[in-house]
């Protein structure tokens, strides 16, 4: 009888897919293993059930990817299967365990990319040897041991994507220090086999996916193979694909054809996090502003590609006015999606290094996030938070384009949101459940739009609009 190989993950929602799952079982599949299956869950299912659903594969060796969103529920997880089987021998990896300080013995840990440690953890588990203290050390050591890059989906894979995102790599690794981000560790970029991935695109287009997300964390830096491959996308007129750039790298070559893509195909997450220079530096973030600002412009004036910009609050030495600043500065750049985000401590990643310097304050647990610093009170937290929801609600939305761009011609855009939040402070307990209906009203009444005609309209526009 064959081992029972099993890996499996809980992905936030079911539209969501797992690339982590498929390389593994690829790579136990190549290494001779044919017994070798993946589970997806989703972290809203009863444990119970999930628990059921892999004890009837009859698992020996189990294999969990954990991340910062399944992190409590898959250690959960991982203590009901070792109670309900105590012979399963279970792997863990993932960013959420790549740097962990305390090891458990009931459980082996893989750090980084897994694909090589895992095909040699498989054979030492199967022979039911101990692996030495210096092998269980390299595997919980993140940056070695580097894979050779092979495809993730193969033809079980297809029908399963039907109508949900699928995700791809064109390479791996970052060349930039972003000490924020995971990402920061990486010695080097490798890239994927361009025909290989090509091929995989066309069967996950053909099997239903209306939405790949490419997941490289930098995917212009090869200029003209981003160009080639963006162009060879276009004949699938009706796929969504998703881009993470940096802004900064776009040229005047790739700009002209950009205004040429179908509209809305395409959508570019740019990572601006702040415009203090002072900030950028303390964090090790190289960013062009003026350069950036002038890109961005010209994607938004352009309007074919769907432009998602990214800021993240509660970055070393900030101040709530440089907060402002940076969001004033971006958002006068109309991008159609602005997230406010908050800084996060995730394990290992380099901006802990800086955590006393700072005085900073954060949860020690997911999503491990800024609650202060030195120069950023938590009172002035708690207050960005509310704008943020504010912000989402009233701008993220869509829902008031016209209004917004209306009242930004006597107003501050920090003005029409803190308005906007204060009317809902003062009448409202909670903003959660409030009807668009509500919305709207709240929008007329903080501003008194009635007495304006021309608003007036504006707002009737809106409403009807996105009805």
């Amino acid at each position: 009888m064959t081992t029972s190989i099993g890996i499996i993950t809980l992905n936030a929602r079911f539209i969501h897919s797992s690339l982590s799952l498929r390389y593994l079982r690829n790579a136990a599949r190549r290494a001779g293993y044919e017994n070798v299956w993946i589970q997806e869950f989703t972290i809203n299912q009863p444990l119970w059930k999930i628990a059921a659903e892999i004890q009837q594969q009859k698992p020996q060796i189990l294999g969990v990817s954990i991340y910062i969103w399944n992190r409590t529920q898959s250690f959960e997880l991982i203590e009901l299967l070792k109670k309900q089987n105590p012979n399963l021998a279970i792997v863990i990896g993932g960013p959420e365990v790549s740097f962990e300080k305390e090891i458990s013995a009931a459980t082996t840990t893989i750090a980084g990319e897994g694909e090589t440690k895992w095909v040699e953890c498989l054979e030492s588990l199967s022979k039911g040897e101990t692996p030495s203290e210096e092998t269980l050390q390299r595997w919980r050591t993140s940056g070695n041991d580097l894979p050779e890059l092979h495809p993730p989906y193969i033809e079980e894979d297809y029908p399963d994507l039907k109508n949900r995102y699928a995700y791809l790599e064109t390479s791996r690794g970052c060349p930039y220090l972003c000490s924020f981000c995971l990402s920061a560790l990486d010695k080097k970029v490798r890239y994927f086999e361009e025909d290989s991935l090509r091929r995989q695109i066309k069967k996950l287009i053909r099997s239903g996916v209306q939405k790949i997300k490419f997941v490289d964390r930098t995917f212009n830096l090869q200029p003209k193979r981003m160009r080639s491959l963006m162009e060879w996308l276009t004949q699938f007129s009706e796929t969504e694909f998703h881009f993470e750039v940096v802004g900064d790298l776009i040229g005047d070559d790739m700009l002209a054809f950009l205004e040429t893509v179908p509209q809305g195909m395409f959508q570019f997450e740019i990572g601006v996090q702040t415009t203090t220079e002072k900030v950028q530096d303390a964090i090790q973030r190289k960013q062009n502003n003026q350069k950036l600002f002038a890109i961005i412009a010209n994607l938004v004036r352009q309007d074919r590609i769907h432009l998602h910009c990214d800021l993240i609050f509660g970055l070393p030495g900030e101040t709530l006015e440089q907060i402002l600043e940076s969001f004033t500065e971006v958002f006068l750049l109309r991008p159609h999606e602005l997230q406010l985000g908050f800084l996060k401590f995730l394990p290992g990643a380099p901006i802990n290094d800086l955590i006393e310097q700072h005085e900073y304050q954060y949860l020690s647990s997911p999503p491990y996030e800024v609650i202060s610093h030195k120069n950023l009170s938590a009172g002035k937290i708690t207050w960005l938070k509310r704008f943020e929801e504010v912000f989402d609600m009233y701008y993220n939305s869509k829902r008031f384009k016209f209004s917004i761009e209306r009242l930004l011609d006597h107003k501050t855009p920090v003005q029409i949101f803190q308005e906007l939040m204060d009317y809902l402070d003062a009448r409202f307990a909670s903003r959660d459940g409030l009807s668009l209906d509500t919305q709207y009203r709240v929008f007329l009444q903080t501003f008194e739009i009635a007495s304006d005609p021309m608003a007036l309209d504006l707002l009737k526009l809106d409403y009807l609009y996105h009805q």
